[in-house]
């Protein structure tokens, strides 16, 4: 599995530790006159030389994760060494971000400020403790306290996703660039920027598969930044074992098309001109058994067009026209649920399942699971996976369009995987 902040299990997907994005980072960046639109951004921690006669320390430990970028060219001192040799290692928890835009590459870096450590004794630590099982995560939440200076990472519950501070440290003119393009280090898919003189950077940044890469290379040509089919193969085993996880969570024989995790994060809603950040439920939903929601608040940023997409606070985006559509209820269980009612699709219907014991009224009999929400398959569009954004790597999401004109949208890579597989049978 790749290297990143986010806890992803087979049954639960939880980024509120992570940073806010780097492409909504750069955004307040990038502004210079004649800069033109972002293309695209990337955090970046380590980077190695594949220069011959230039040497790396530490970079053959077969124990160190792969460097987030490699700078290559034919000798020392060509333009791809002279801008990036004099990038030192950052203290902590700092990282470089790397921008690219029609004029120029620029290199930030993170001015270090001290990480909080996370709290132990909070819903998600203890959650992460425990082993699979839908009815125990209920179970976590119902019995969950009120917790004061909670943490995740360096967001703090209460309070909203800060963007971190960074200052100037290079920059590579576009004159200088020959072109971006994906390309194979050893078996590896890179994003491959060439520079004038033959040397040049590769960028992993995270990506391990092609079809990253591609939409990556996609973004700096000026590609629309929506890409459907999006096969994220760096957690195709995760997939396949939470769909056959949510064949025990359906009846007897029920043909399991796509089993979403549970997603701790708010919900968004986009009705009509209203925006509903975090989104409270319109409809009827029921009561639950549940403390008050400790968690991070959604960055400011987030209000801004797809700033949501950059916001790891944000698990669910739905848009409508009325309050009525079916992307709406879904959002609105969603949100009511915290993200631990489970998305199941199958041949018959598309289902919330939820721990019985979060509901204040549990039906009698008494089944260890309640499925809080059902539509029937027909009201169901289109179901695919999607890249989304100017952050790379880039979001796998999940995308549900409904016959009524509704959308909703999942930060689920387990999900997006599950619906890129079922476009390929």
């Amino acid at each position: 599995m790749r290297a990143t902040s986010m806890a992803l299990r087979v049954d639960t997907t939880d980024f509120l530790a992570d940073p806010i994005g780097p492409a909504t980072v750069a955004a307040a960046l990038v502004q210079q006159p004649g800069e033109g639109p972002l293309l695209w951004a990337a955090y970046a921690r380590t980077h190695c030389f594949d220069i011959p006669g230039v040497t790396n320390p530490g970079c053959e430990d077969p124990e160190r994760p792969p460097p987030d970028l490699v700078v290559w060219g034919p000798a020392p001192d060509c333009l791809a060494h002279r801008y990036v040799r004099n990038v030192a290692p950052l203290s902590g928890m700092s990282r470089w971000l790397w921008t690219l835009t029609p004029h120029r590459l620029a290199l930030h870096a993170e001015l270090a400020a001290p990480s909080p450590e996370p709290a132990q004794s909070g819903f998600l630590a203890r959650a992460a403790r425990v082993g699979g099982g839908l009815a125990r995560l209920g179970r976590e939440l119902a019995e969950r306290v009120a917790e004061h200076g909670l943490s995740f990472g360096a967001n703090v519950a209460d309070e909203p996703v800060a963007l971190p501070t960074l200052e100037p440290v290079a920059e590579i003119p576009r004159s200088r660039i020959v072109g971006v393009e994906v390309a194979h280090r050893d078996a590896a898919p890179v994003l491959r920027l060439r520079l004038v003189d033959r040397s040049g950077v590769d960028f992993l940044v995270g990506m391990t598969d092609r079809d990253e890469c591609e939409y990556a290379a996609g973004l700096a040509g000026g590609e629309p930044p929506l890409r459907p089919g999006a096969r994220v193969e760096w957690v195709a085993k995760l997939a396949e074992k939470s769909r056959k996880l949510a064949e025990r969570l359906v009846h007897p024989g029920e043909q399991v098309l796509l089993a979403a995790t549970t997603n701790y994060g708010y919900a968004g809603v986009q009705l009509g001109r209203e925006l509903r950040l975090p989104h409270v439920p319109i409809g009827r939903v029921p009561e639950l058994i549940a403390t008050k929601l400790r968690w991070p608040l959604p960055a400011m940023t987030s209000r801004r067009s797809n700033g949501w997409l950059d916001d790891p606070t944000i698990a669910f985006w739905a848009q409508a026209d009325r309050a009525e559509r079916d992307a709406v209820a879904l959002a609105d269980m969603l949100a009511h649920t915290r993200g631990v009612a489970r998305l199941v699709v199958t041949r018959a219907r598309l289902a919330l399942v939820a721990a019985t014991k979060l509901l204040a009224a549990p039906p009698d009999p008494d089944p260890p699971l309640t499925t809080v929400l059902e539509l029937p398959p027909t009201r169901i569009r289109r179901l695919v996976a999607e890249f989304a954004g100017r952050s790379l790597p880039p979001r796998p999401l999940l995308r549900l369009d409904f016959t009524d004109g509704s959308t909703l949208r999942l930060r689920d890579p387990i999900a997006a995987r599950q619906a890129a597989a079922l476009g390929d049978r």
